[in-house]
């Protein structure tokens, strides 16, 4: 290494350890038999927002309703005039 020349690369503790057998067969390590924590937080969320989601549907339905008959009434007086003009 020249003279003045310096790393600001830090020093890193962290030696390489290859992984030992056969990375096709790295699944039969795995315990299949444990539930899964993906699967508890789904129950969890299910339960915990149950009520919740059924309050939340009803009044956004309701919304889209009003938004869509809203948004049909100019069309519907659009085709109708449109039909006169014949």
């Amino acid at each position: 290494m020249p003279l003045g020349f310096s790393l600001n690369h830090p020093v890193t503790d962290c030696p390489y350890q290859p992984v030992s057998g056969d990375p096709r067969t790295a699944s039969s390590h795995l315990n299949l038999s444990a539930p899964s924590a993906g699967r508890s937080f789904r129950d969890l969320s299910n339960d915990f927002l149950r009520e919740e989601m059924k309050r939340d549907y009803v009044s956004e339905a309701l919304c889209f309703l009003i938004i869509v008959s809203v948004s049909a009434w100019p069309i519907a007086i659009m085709m109708r005039a449109l039909s006169l003009l014949k």
